[in-house]
């Protein structure tokens, strides 16, 4: 009964595997530069095999031992010369289907560095996506009556750095924002080296193609984002705001519609329909007015 009970608590446990990512020159009509944070939401008791899965799909592909997968991979890698073109496409689809099959779920924050912070207490726009990241982190978790840890990749700029950033992120856990109190993360945020786990990697691929596609990119993103949109999270009218958070909502909220298919879009106690006529991309994702 006591080996019961302790295997409960182990597995009550779910874990948040994120990244960060920007893009500098969007190409999208209107559009400034961007920072974002996302990643995965994976069941406790789904870690341990989904790691192992995502290993040995990598051996199926013909990675080489402990070699890293990235959605940009730079020069270092096997994969940047190994796995091109559609194969690529493949392998990142069958890893995001394998994390649904799991149980698995995405949540990606996107700012546009051009406008205000969402959260004034936050002080820059990368801390600002980590805050609303964190509030999406605790919605999830208290809404599946769970506790969550949140494990990042290891900040570049060495020791220094690496602390700098644990700081702020429990002064955000500690502080919140007016609309949440952060409650369920069970700890301050954990970082690793994304070299040494797999869902590190995959969340790579989450945070950075939705970053590309909503930026624009038309040619590799569309593919791959096709199959990290059925993995966000589910709000009460849809993904937009809620899986995928694009601030400022006033410019924003009608790409909900168009990249991800809602048709409504709820702020606070408002619902909209989608598009929203006047609000910019109001008739296209090409087109800012």
């Amino acid at each position: 009964m006591a080996l019961s009970a302790q295997a409960s608590a182990v597995t009550s446990i779910d874990f948040f595997f994120a990244d960060d990512a920007t893009q500098q020159r969007p190409s999208r009509d209107g559009m400034g530069p961007l920072v974002a944070v996302g990643g995965l939401l994976v069941p406790g008791e789904s870690v341990r095999d989904l790691e192992r899965r995502l290993g040995d799909l990598c051996t199926e592909f013909g990675f080489p031992q402990g070699e890293e997968f990235k959605w940009s991979p730079g020069p270092e890698l096997w994969m940047r010369d190994h796995l091109i073109a559609d194969a690529r496409t493949t392998f990142f689809n069958t890893a995001l289907r394998e994390a649904a099959a799991m149980g698995a779920q995405a949540l990606v924050v996107i700012e546009d560095i051009n406008h205000g912070l969402a959260i004034a207490e936050a002080g820059d726009h990368e801390m600002d996506v980590v805050g609303m990241f964190l509030e999406r982190v605790n919605n999830q978790l208290r809404a599946r009556k769970r506790h969550g840890v949140v494990v990042v990749d290891r900040p570049t700029g060495g020791r220094r750095e690496e602390m700098r950033y644990l700081v702020r992120c429990l002064e955000a856990l500690q502080t919140g924002t007016k609309f949440v109190k952060p409650d369920r993360i069970a700890i301050n945020v954990l970082t690793t080296s994304s070299e040494l786990v797999r869902l590190l990697q995959l969340a790579d691929i989450v945070v950075s193609c939705s970053v590309s596609c909503v930026s624009g990119e038309q040619r590799f993103s569309p593919a791959t984002f096709g199959s990290i949109r059925p993995l966000l999270c589910e709000g009460w009218v849809g993904c937009g705001g809620t899986g995928l958070k694009l601030h400022p909502d006033f410019n924003y909220a009608n790409l909900y519609h168009w990249l991800l298919g809602d048709q409504r879009f709820r702020k606070r106690t408002m619902v909209f329909s989608l598009p929203i006529a006047g609000r910019p991309y109001g008739t296209s994702a090409d087109r800012w007015r």
